[in-house]
């Protein structure tokens, strides 16, 4: 292990001389340490060159493994820890942006008043992103949209609530009191303000519900992950935005914000709680979950208040 700990601590300095000082070790026996790791394996890990090291194709699949080893590792003192009563643990948690904004601050601030002694570890992202640390042991558990790609399988995941994507304008927009909307005039027409979708189940509905139209998406519009931007180009420029119902689920509910009707239909898209099949719940990471099935039960009966439930494509 400690051969192993000093070949990750080279590739992510780089070089031979600052793992050396960051290891608080001499270089020469950092350099011997690789070498046995090298004679243990059979193989090169590292590729020696005038501006410092990198991995070679045989040391780049062992740096997951390790990542996924230390973490195992930190996650058994933790649980030795908190049974001899010096801790109460760490908890890492991956999380899109519904989850981040609207699930985990409630279940947050209800965990700590509770767990006081834990230490909590928010880490935003894409879904998949997110699934692929998880899987390497990097976070303990992730809140993502349902995935359908076949390499997250081996995930448990529980759902905890379904959220439907709109396309919403101001209450005073000029389309707000149109009665049906074509899909084609709106997505080429119209100034829009959307996520970013790259490679997930709502971009594959999105696109194939264009693709029904035979239409595509305009260039006038703007993708991004913050809330801020979209609700100040909703408000204030009147685009129109595609978003989630949970996202502005005040805004629908109190009427600042209109749904807008027409030929074009979306399917609901779950929210799910993965985790490692055969992971070890302690009790605080127990604690923590059932916070954020709360959270999500009260956001979901919210939601379903503020706007009906439309049916859901056919497959």
């Amino acid at each position: 292990m400690t051969n192993l700990e000093h070949f990750a601590t080279v590739v992510e300095y780089g070089n031979i001389s600052a793992a050396s000082s960051v290891l608080g070790i001499t270089q020469p026996a950092l350099t011997r340490s690789i070498m046995r790791l090298e004679e243990v394996l059979g193989t090169q890990v590292l590729v020696r060159s005038a501006r410092g090291v990198s991995p070679t194709e045989c040391g780049k699949a062992m740096l997951d493994y390790i990542h996924a080893a230390e973490s195992e590792l930190n996650k058994a003192l933790a649980m030795v820890q908190a049974i001899r009563g010096e801790n109460e643990g760490r908890i890492t948690c991956g999380a899109g942006s519904v989850s981040m904004n609207h699930i985990l601050p409630t279940a947050v601030s209800r965990a700590k008043r509770k767990l006081g002694g834990v230490q909590l570890n928010l880490v935003e992202g894409r879904t998949q992103e997110l699934l692929c640390r998880l899987k390497s042991g990097e976070l303990d558990l992730v809140l993502g949209i349902e995935q359908t790609e076949g390499q997250f399988a081996d995930l448990r995941s529980e759902r905890l609530l379904d959220e439907q994507f709109h396309f919403c304008v101001r209450a005073g927009h000029p389309l707000a009191s149109r009665p049906e909307l074509n899909l084609s005039d709106l997505v080429c027409g119209e100034q829009l303000v959307m996520p970013v979708l790259s490679s997930s189940p709502v971009e594959r509905a999105l696109n194939l519900e264009l693709s029904r139209h035979g239409c595509e998406l305009g260039d006038n519009r703007v993708e991004t992950l913050s809330h801020a931007v979209m609700r100040h180009l909703v408000y204030e420029d009147d685009y129109v935005a595609f978003c989630s119902s949970i996202w502005f689920r005040d805004d629908i509910r109190s009427g600042a914000l209109k749904v807008l009707k027409g030929d074009w239909a979306f399917p609901q898209f779950g929210t799910l709680l993965f985790r490692r099949s055969g992971d070890v719940t302690t009790p605080w990471l127990s604690y923590f979950i059932n916070e954020i099935r709360g959270a999500a039960i009260e956001l979901r009966s919210g939601a379903e208040a503020a706007v009906p439930r439309t049916s859901n494509l056919a497959s």
